[in-house]
């Protein structure tokens, strides 16, 4: 029963996800640098140049450093944001293969190394889009889902009893693999908070009676298999 269950959930979110509007592509390439502000100066200045490239292919772009969590000490995520799966694979080289943009990446290449690229769907997005400056905290937990759908859909109640208990800043994206390597089959869910403050606090609520009951079925729901804390920072945006 079971499973018959978890066929018609995975059934119904291919019909909704196959309706009119295509999943925005979220690339992200992992990095691992010495000196992360360096880096992050370097990416900032760099964009203009890459922004030629990108055209209409990308409409966000940033980068995310981890406090806490990562696999190796050093690592950042740098992110983009395509309008469709479609558009982010056909466009994933772009900025390698433009000769103005390669060599402005070679005078990075000696101190940075490149760990892994993945892709993701965004399945479910923020209400608010992040304009060019702005920086949020993010609590990123990525599991292996019984049912992606059930999933989603116990999240965005999670999501409503947070705005119901003083929590109406904490919005949740959630990222499915499409392309992520080992990560196969994975989503992210990523909180999302205007600060680490705000983050925190959101996070001291776990134990309360309102997190608990709004969370109660989110064991049976998933396998965790990693989590972060990041600070990150939109560098581009097409909406300002």
């Amino acid at each position: 029963m079971k499973n018959i269950k978890n066929i018609i959930l995975s059934l119904t979110f291919i019909l909704i996800s196959s309706g009119l509007a295509s999943t925005p592509g979220l690339n992200v390439i992992t990095i691992n640098t010495d000196d992360a502000q360096r880096y992050a100066s370097w990416l900032q200045k760099a964009i203009p140049i890459f922004e030629e490239v990108w055209g209409d292919n990308v409409v966000a772009f940033g980068i995310c450093s981890p406090i806490s969590g990562a696999e190796k000490l050093g690592n950042n995520f740098v992110w983009s944001v395509a309008p469709s799966l479609a558009i982010g694979f056909a466009s994933a080289n772009d900025v390698y293969e433009d000769p103005k943009a390669a060599r402005e990446i070679q005078k990075i290449i000696r101190s940075r190394t490149v760990e892994r690229r993945d892709s993701w769907g965004i399945i479910k997005n923020t209400e608010r889009v992040y304009g060019a400056g702005e920086t949020t905290a993010q609590y990123n937990f990525m599991s292996t889902p019984e049912s992606v759908l059930g999933y989603v859909s116990a999240i965005e109640a999670m999501e409503a009893a947070a705005a119901e208990n003083g929590f109406g800043d904490i919005q949740v994206a959630v990222f499915e693999a499409a392309g992520a390597g080992d990560r196969a089959g994975m989503v992210i869910a990523s909180v999302q908070a205007p600060n680490l403050q705000r983050l925190g606090a959101f996070l001291d609520e776990r134990w309360s009676s309102w997190m608990a009951e709004s969370m109660s079925t989110f064991p049976t729901l998933r396998t965790p298999e990693h989590e972060w804390v990041n600070v990150c920072t939109t560098l581009y945006s097409n909406n300002g």
